[in-house]
Formats: C-alpha cells, structure tokens, sequence
C-alpha cells in the first residue's frame, strides 16, 4: 500500500505522451470549454491532464492509498521507450516488427490508456447513472445494504462508490476482449508536413476518413495508432491533411480540454461544439444481447 507522501499529481494523460505533443518552446497551447471560443492558452505537460488524488482509494480513516497511480506509472515506464522506438522506425520509413510480447503489451496499454481517463470518472458516467448499473448487476441484499448506507451516512456510501470506480480502473482487459484484439494488427498514421494531431481529454476516437470510419489514439503530433482487421500486422497509412483535420474535429468533438503544439489550431477547433457520448446506451445493448 502506497500511503504517506505518495504523489497526488495524477496525469491521466501520461506526461511521456504529452511530450511528443509540444511545441518549440517545449509547451503546449490548450482550450477548455469553461474558456470562451478561441481563448487558447499554454502551459507544460506537467499541467495538462492531471487531477489531484485521481486515482487514490480512500479508507475510512481518510487515509489516501495512490499504489493504483503508482502501478500506471510503471506502466509508462515500459511504454515510453516502446512508444519511442515505434516513431523513430516510421520516421525513417520503415515498418515496425513486433514480436508475441510487444503485441501483447500495446494490447493493454492501449486498453489502460482509453479507461483512465478523467473522463469516465466525472463526466461519461454520472452518480446518478452509477445508480442505475449498481442496481441493475446488484442482489437485493446487496442494494438493500446500499439504500440503507445511503440514508443512514450519506458520506460513507461516496466514499465506497468512488472506490469501486477507481478500482474498475485497474481490472484486467477482459478475456473474450483480448482474443479479439489479438486477432487485430495496427494502422500507424502519419501526418503529412505543417499538420499536427491534438490531444483530448479522452484520449481515442473515431473519425471518417474517405469511406473507412477509423478508431485512433494520436500517440506523437505525426503519428496515431489504431486498430486494423489484418492479424498481427502494422500497416502505415500517410494522411491528407484534410483527413488529420477531421481526426482532431472528431478528438475535439468529444473533449472539455484539447492540446497541441499550434495556437492557431487550437483555435479553429475551440469552435467545434460538444458531442457526449452514450455509453449507457450501449452498456444497456450489451447486457440485453446477454440476457
């Protein structure tokens, strides 16, 4: 356990990805929807996607446990130089080769990467909606002690609801999710010269590019990675800059905070309105598709 002077600052975006992100000045300009349109600002990666105690459990004496935090950064640990390694091959016009142990790491930082967000913490899944899954997957005993809990210490029923979502962060990749996955290769895609992807605040998304709608997570301002239907193979695919401009639209589309090495474009996309996703909606699908 993880107590005492264990680090509160958690990046949700970790700093090892924002750092392929920022500009000359080794920063980043950002844009979040409190801000009025075109309010661009710029601060360092060591501000940018972190929210104190993000992941910290709490017990009930107050005392904060942040050995989940601790665990995600050795994960980056790994990731950084693998992530290196992958931009430094593409940059020189070659294809990366990974073997059985590489494909099976991206598979779970990947998955990690996407789930940790601040996002599905706060925003995607309301107390309110919580209520309804807690419900739905509860016994009776088991939502009678929670009723009870929540009239009687109101603070208490938080604490342990905050809890069980902090510890869902860290639950492995599922194992029907992972045989999928391994029967996927990667698509690296590059931007072409004076175009640059943004970060968001969730850190994946989907875009349509010509007639193939794409699922991407920009891991460098050149380059993002997604899924393709070619096992085990990595395929780069060089981008137009009309179809990086609606991969950041549709990052943009789906975040509160946006980042990148260029004010002027952080701008422009400052315009692009809010779009929430349903999650609940398709939460709901899968547990009917299972009944």
């Amino acid at each position: 356990m993880v107590k005492g002077k264990a680090p509160h600052r958690h990046h949700y975006v970790p700093r090892m990805v924002q750092r392929n992100f920022v500009n000359e000045d080794g920063g980043l300009y950002f844009w979040r929807r409190e801000f009025a349109v075109g309010e661009v600002r710029s601060t360092t990666p060591a501000n940018l996607f972190v929210e104190d105690n993000l992941y910290s459990m709490v017990d009930g004496a107050g005392v904060r446990d942040a050995e989940i935090e601790v665990g995600f950064s050795r994960l980056e640990s790994v990731a950084a130089p693998f992530i290196d390694k992958l931009l430094r091959v593409v940059r020189h016009g070659m294809i990366p080769i990974l073997d059985e142990g590489s494909w099976d790491f991206w598979h779970h930082y990947n998955y990690y990467a996407q789930k940790r967000v601040s996002a599905w913490h706060e925003r995607f899944l309301t107390q309110d909606d919580l209520f309804m899954v807690m419900k739905s997957i509860a016994t009776k005993e088991q939502w009678a002690e929670h009723e009870r809990m929540w009239a009687e210490n109101r603070e208490e029923a938080l604490r342990v609801m905050r809890n069980s979502r902090i510890a869902a962060q860290v639950d492995p990749p599922p194992e029907d999710l992972l045989a999928e996955l391994h029967t996927r290769g990667l698509v690296i895609y590059v931007a072409p010269s004076r175009t640059s992807f943004i970060l968001g605040d969730d850190v994946g998304a989907s875009a349509q590019i010509s007639t193939d709608r794409v699922n991407f997570m920009p891991i460098a301002c050149d380059m993002a990675v997604g899924y393709s239907a070619d096992k085990k193979s990595v395929r780069v695919e060089r981008l137009t800059a009309s179809g990086v401009r609606r991969m950041n639209e549709a990052m943009t589309k789906k975040s509160y905070l946006i980042a990148g090495r260029s004010r002027a474009q952080i701008a422009s996309l400052s315009r692009i309105s809010y779009e929430a996703p349903d999650i609940l909606q398709g939460w709901q699908g899968r547990r009917q598709e299972t009944a």
